[in-house]
C-alpha cells in the first residue's frame, strides 16, 4: 500500500498541511491540531480510502467497509452523507460548489489526493522500500537512517479499533508484517554499519513477538557472535530449531542452517558482512540507445574536451552550461564518442516542458536499456553495479524533473557519471559547472569556412573574403550554430552580401522589446535570414513542421501542414532549415534542430499553432490507432518499429493533449493511451503508460466520450497487472467493457472478458467460466482470431486450475493453432507457457522439449518479461528431467537479467515460479552449494548463460540427461 505520487503543486496549500494515522487508531490532524472524524462509520470510511492508496474506491467497496459487509436499506445515500460530512473536516475551507482537493470522486470512485508523506502507512511503505534498496545495494547507513524514520511513522495496532473488521483484515496482517520486516531490514542495516551489543535487546525483543520468523534469529545470532558469544549464538540457533520443528514440523531454512555452519566454523564473515546485502548487483541492459553520429567535425572545443574530462574526473555531476547554440550538445557528444566505457545518451529535448520525474525515467531507462524499470528506485538498482557515463541533453525545460531522477541515481550508482547540457544549473550538490564559452575568433572563422566551401564547393574565398569572414564571426559573437547558418547562405549570397545582411538584420532586432540577451538577439536574427529568404507557403511549412519532436517523414508533415510538401520540404533542406537521415531504411525521415525548432513556432499565431497542434495530435492518433488494428497479427512487427521510432511524437501529442484540456483533446489522449496500451505492454513500458492512462482519465470530465474512457481504461488494465496490482487491473478491463461496443470492438471486448476471466479464475472459477462463455461468443461472431485465442488460453488455464490437465491441454493446443492462423504471437506464446505448465503438472517429459522451443520463440519477440519468464519455467522443466544443474543456472540468469529490466517472473506467476525453483533443488539432491554455485554462474553469465544453455541443448549434449530423468 503505497500512496500516490500528487505532485505538490497539485495539492491545496490546506490539503498540504492535513495528515492521516491509521497506526494506532484512525486520527486526522491540521497543523497538528487534531480533527473530529466521528464514529466508527467515517472512520471505517477513511480508512478504506487509505487502503486504496490513491486508487479509486468504488461506492460498493467502501459501503462494504462502512457497514462491515452489513449495509444499511438506504446505504448509497447514508455513504453520500458520510462523505460530505467527512469533505467538510477535510477540506474546512471548500465552497459548496467548489472542486473537491482531498476527497475527490472519478469515474472509478473517490480518492484521497494526498502526498505519500501525508498518511503515516504510505510513508512507512516507501521509507520501507527506499531503505530495503540501500540495504540491498551496500549502503547500510543510509539504510539505517532511512529505515529509523519508517519505525517513527508510527506504533500499535493498525487501524486501532477498527482492527476486527473483515475488509482490513488482510491490511492488518500485511502492516504487522512489513514492521517486522523493517525491523529486521534495520538490524541487518546496524550489523553492516559495525554495531553488535546495542542490537541484542531489540533483537530478543523481535524473536519474542515473532518467533517463527528465522530471519530475526539468524540476526540475533549473528549479533551475539560479535559480541564474542558463539555459545550464546549457537544456543539461539537450537532454540529456533526446536521452535520451527515442534511448531511447524520443518527444519531450520537455508538462512539459520548456514550461519549455525558459520558460527560452528568462526567463520570470518561473520565480522564483515550483514546478511541481505550480499546479491549482486544488476547492471544495465545491452540494448541501450546508440549515441547519435554528427555529420560534421567538430572545431575549436580541444581545450574545452580537456576541460570537461577534467571535471568529470573530479566531480560525478557535471553540467555544461551556455547558451543556445554555443554547442553543448557537441561537445558531449565529443567527449562520449571518446569515454572508452559504457555511455547511456538520453536526449530530452523531445520532452514536454513540465516533464514529471516520473515520466522522465523511464525516458532515461529506455536510453541505458534498462526496458521495463518502472521509476527511478528500479532505473538506479539496475545502474547500481554498472560503471558508465550518463549523458542528459538538453535539460533546461525539464529541470526539476532532472534534479528529481538524479537525487535517486546518484547516491545508489557509485559508478555512474553524469554529464547534463543545459542552459542553467541543475542546482544539486556537488555538480560543477563547466561554461561553455563561444569560440575563439580563430575558429568559428575556420568553422565558417569549411560549412561555405561545403555549400558552395569552388568559391575560394579571397583576402577581403577572410576580412569580411572575421566580421560576421564576430558580429555573432562566435556562436557555432549562428555562423553554421550564416556560412549555409554562401550558396546564393557571397561573404560580403552576408555581412551586410547581418548589418540590416542586427537594427531590425535591437530594442525589439522581448527581452533577449544581445547573444540570443544574434542567434535569431541568424536563423530569421534564412528564413525571411522562404515563400508565404514555405515559410507556412516550416511553422507546422516546429510542432514534431523527435522527427518525421513526408506523409507526417502533409499530415499537419493540410497541403502537399514534397517541393516544400526541398527548399528547406537545401536551406538547412531542416535535416534529413539518408542513412536509415525507409522513407526518407526529417528533423529540426532545437532552436529552429523553437523559432519555427514563434512564425505562428495563436490560431496557426493551435490547427498545427491540434492536426499533429490527430495524425498522431491516426498512426497508433491503425497500428493497434495491426500489431496483434502478421504485421505486427513492423508496426511496433513503426510507433517505436515516432514515440517522441506520441509523447509530445499526450502532452499537448492534455495542456490544451478541451474536451476533444481530452478525447484525443484517452484514444491515445488506449491505442498505446498494447505497445506499453508488450515493451514493458508500465510506469509510462499507467502515467499517460491515469492522466488521461483524470483530465476527462462528465462529457467524456465513454467509448474513449473506455478505451484507456482497457489500456490502463493489463499495465496495473504487470505492475503486481490485479485487483486494479480488473477494475481497469471492468469499467472498459462497460463502455467498449463489441460490434465496434470485438477484439477489446473480446480480450477483455478474457482477461477478466483469466483473472478471477482462482478465486471465483463458475464466474470465470461465464466470462469465457461470452468471450467465446464475441470473438467468434466477428471472426477475430486474436480474441478467440486468448479466450482459449484462458479457458486452458482454466481448466488447469480445475484439475483436468487433459482438457486443458487440448484447448491450449487449440489456442495455439487458432493464434498461429492470426499471427497473433503473443496468444501463440502465452498458450504455450501455460500448456508447458500443464506438462509439468502431469510430470510429462515433453514439458522440457516444449519448453525449450517456447524460449526460442519467444527469443524473437519484443517482450522481455515473457521471455524471462518462460526461460524460469524452462528451469523448472530441467530440474523434472534431473537436469538440476543447467536449471539453476537458468534460475541465476533469469534473476540477473531481471534486475536490469526491472522485472521479477516470481511475481507474475508466484505459485508455479516456486514450483520451477523446487524442481530444481530437488533434482541437485537438495545440495544447498550445488544449487547456489549454478544459481551464481548464472546470475553472473546473464543472457549468454541463457543462450549458452539452449546451445546446449539444440546441440543435443543433453539428451543422456533427458533420458535419465526421463527414467528416474
Amino acid at each position: 500500500m503505497s500512496g500516490p505520487a500528487v505532485p505538490a503543486e497539485a495539492v491545496s496549500p490546506q490539503a498540504s498541511s492535513l495528515q492521516l494515522s491509521v497506526l494506532g487508531g484512525v486520527r486526522a490532524s491540521r497543523d497538528g491540531d487534531d480533527l473530529a472524524l466521528g464514529g466508527p462509520r467515517p472512520r471505517a470510511l477513511l480508512a478504506a480510502l487509505v487502503v486504496a492508496a490513491g486508487r479509486p474506491a468504488t461506492e460498493d467497496l467502501l459501503i462494504d467497509a462502512v457497514w462491515d459487509s452489513e449495509p444499511a436499506p438506504a446505504a448509497k445515500q447514508a455513504l453520500h452523507t458520510y462523505v460530505a460530512r467527512l469533505r467538510g473536516v477535510l477540506e474546512p475551507g471548500r465552497s459548496a460548489r467548489g472542486a473537491a482537493t482531498v476527497l475527490v470522486r472519478g469515474s472509478g470512485g473517490y480518492t484521497l489526493a494526498l502526498r505519500p508523506e501525508q498518511v503515516d502507512v504510505w510513508a512507512m511503505r516507501e521509507l520501507a522500500a527506499r531503505g530495503a534498496t540501500a540495504l540491498a545495494q551496500r549502503r547500510p547507513h543510509e539504510a539505517v537512517s532511512v529505515l529509523d524514520l519508517a519505525l517513527a511513522t508510527g506504533d500499535g495496532t493498525p487501524f486501532g479499533d477498527l482492527a476486527d473488521r473483515a475488509f482490513l483484515a488482510a491490511e492488518v496482517a500485511a502492516l504487522t508484517e512489513l514492521r517486522a520486516g523493517i525491523r529486521e531490514d534495520r538490524a541487518a542495516a546496524a550489523l553492516a554499519t559495525g554495531e553488535d551489543v546495542t542490537l541484542l535487546d531489540d533483537l530478543a525483543a523481535l524473536t519474542t513477538e515473532y518467533p517463527l520468523r528465522e530471519r530475526a534469529w539468524e540476526l540475533r545470532a549473528r549479533a551475539l557472535y560479535r559480541a564474542g558469544r558463539q555459545a550464546d549464538a549457537l544456543a539461539v540457533l537450537r532454540t529456533a530449531r526446536d521452535l520451527l520443528a515442534e511448531e511447524l514440523g520443518v527444519d531450520p531454512g537455508p538462512g539459520l542452517a548456514a550461519t549455525e555452519r558459520a558460527v560452528l566454523a568462526h567463520d570470518p564473515e561473520l565480522l564483515h558482512r550483514a546478511p541481505a546485502a550480499d546479491a549482486p548487483a544488476p547492471a544495465a541492459g545491452t540494448t541501450r540507445r546508440p549515441l547519435p553520429v554528427p555529420s560534421t567535425a567538430l572545431l575549436g572545443r580541444d581545450d574545452d574536451l580537456v576541460r570537461l574530462r577534467a571535471a568529470l574526473d573530479a566531480h560525478r555531476l557535471v553540467t555544461v552550461v551556455g547558451p543556445g547554440g554555443v554547442g553543448k550538445t557537441r561537445v558531449a557528444l565529443a567527449l562520449a564518442a571518446d569515454a572508452g566505457g559504457p555511455v547511456w545518451w538520453a536526449e530530452l529535448a523531445d520532452l514536454a516542458p513540465g516533464t514529471s520525474g516520473a515520466l522522465l525515467a523511464p525516458v532515461v531507462a529506455e536510453a541505458a536499456g534498462v526496458l521495463t524499470a518502472q521509476g527511478a528506485d528500479q532505473l538506479a538498482a539496475a545502474l547500481a553495479g554498472a560503471p558508465g557515463l550518463l549523458v542528459l541533453d538538453n535539460c533546461e525545460h525539464v529541470l526539476d524533473a532532472v534534479a528529481e531522477l538524479l537525487t535517486t541515481l546518484l547516491p545508489a550508482c557509485p559508478g555512474v557519471r553524469v554529464v547534463a547540457t543545459s542552459r542553467e544549473p541543475v542546482d544539486l550538490p556537488g555538480e560543477q559547472l563547466l561554461e561553455l564559452a563561444p569560440l575563439s575568433s580563430a575558429a568559428a572563422e575556420q568553422l565558417f569556412l569549411d560549412r561555405a566551401s561545403a555549400a558552395a564547393p569552388g568559391a575560394a574565398p579571397t583576402g577581403d573574403d577572410r576580412a569580411r569572414v572575421a566580421e560576421v564571426c564576430a558580429r555573432l559573437d562566435g556562436l557555432p550554430l549562428a555562423v553554421e547558418l550564416a556560412a549555409a547562405r554562401s550558396r546564393t549570397l557571397s561573404v560580403g552580401e552576408i555581412a551586410d545582411a547581418l548589418d540590416d538584420r542586427f537594427s531590425l532586432l535591437v530594442g525589439a522589446g522581448r527581452g533577449t540577451p544581445a547573444r540570443h538577439r544574434s542567434l535569431e536574427h541568424t536563423i530569421a535570414l534564412s528564413v525571411d529568404d522562404l515563400g508565404p507557403a514555405d515559410r507556412r511549412l516550416f511553422g507546422a513542421l516546429s510542432v514534431f519532436t523527435g522527427g518525421f517523414d513526408a506523409a507526417a508533415a502533409a499530415a499537419v501542414a493540410g497541403v502537399p510538401v514534397r517541393d516544400g520540404l526541398a527548399t528547406l533542406v537545401a536551406k538547412s532549415l531542416v535535416g534529413v537521415d539518408t542513412g536509415a531504411p525507409g522513407p526518407r525521415r526529417f528533423a529540426l534542430l532545437e532552436t529552429l525548432r523553437a523559432f519555427g513556432d514563434t512564425l505562428l499565431d495563436d490560431a496557426a499553432r493551435t490547427a498545427a497542434r491540434t492536426a499533429h495530435r490527430r495524425w498522431v492518433l491516426d498512426v497508433v490507432t491503425e497500428a493497434d488494428a495491426a500489431w496483434l497479427g502478421h504485421d505486427a512487427a513492423r508496426w511496433f518499429g513503426r510507433v517505436r521510432a515516432e514515440q517522441p511524437n506520441v509523447r509530445a501529442a499526450f502532452g499537448a493533449a492534455l495542456a490544451d484540456g478541451g474536451a476533444a483533446a481530452v478525447d484525443d489522449a484517452l484514444r491515445l493511451a488506449g491505442a498505446m496500451g498494447w505497445y506499453w505492454y508488450r515493451f514493458g513500458r508500465v510506469a509510462e503508460g499507467i502515467g499517460w492512462a491515469t492522466a488521461a482519465l483524470a483530465a476527462a470530465g462528465p462529457d467524456a466520450d465513454p467509448e474513449a474512457v473506455g478505451l484507456a481504461h482497457f489500456a490502463s488494465g493489463p499495465l496495473r497487472y504487470l505492475a503486481g496490482d490485479p485487483a486494479g487491473a480488473a477494475a481497469d478491463v471492468a469499467a472498459g467493457l462497460e463502455r467498449m461496443d463489441p460490434a465496434r470492438h470485438p477484439t477489446k471486448v473480446a480480450r477483455g472478458l478474457a482477461f477478466r476471466a483469466y483473472l478471477a479464475a482462482a478465486a471465483d472459477p463458475a464466474a470465470a467460466q461465464a466470462l469465457l462463455g461470452e468471450a467465446l461468443a464475441v470473438s467468434r461472431a466477428a471472426g477475430d482470431g486474436p480474441g478467440e485465442s486468448e479466450t482459449l488460453m484462458a479457458a486452458g488455464h482454466l481448466a488447469r486450475l480445475g484439475g483436468d490437465t487433459a482438457t486443458a491441454l487440448d484447448v491450449l493446443r487449440s489456442a495455439v493453432a487458432v493464434a498461429r492462423r492470426a499471427g497473433h504471437g503473443f496468444a501463440d506464446g502465452s498458450s504455450r507457457w501455460h500448456l508447458v505448465k500443464t506438462l509439468l503438472d502431469r510430470g510429462d517429459p515433453a514439458a522440457l522439449d516444449e519448453a525449450e522451443s517456447l524460449v526460442r520463440f519467444l527469443g524473437g519477440e519484443p517482450d522481455v518479461t515473457s521471455w524471462l519468464v518462460a526461460v524460469h519455467t524452462l528451469a523448472g522443466a530441467l530440474g523434472q528431467s534431473g537436469d538440476g544443474a543447467r536449471g539453476a543456472r537458468l534460475l541465476g540468469a533469469v534473476s540477473a537479467v531481471g534486475g536490469e529490466v526491472g522485472y521479477r517472473p516470481e511475481e507474475m506467476d508466484p505459485q508455479d515460479s516456486e514450483r520451477n525453483v523446487a524442481l530444481v533443488r530437488a533434482a541437485l539432491g537438495g545440495s544447498a552449494e550445488r544449487y547456489a554455485t549454478a544459481f551464481t554462474e548464472g546470475v553472473a553469465g546473464g543472457r549468454a548463460a541463457i543462450a549458452a544453455v539452449l546451445d546446449e541443448l539444440g546441440d543435443g549434449g543433453t539428451v543422456a540427461t533427458r533420458v535419465v530423468g526421463r527414467s528416474a
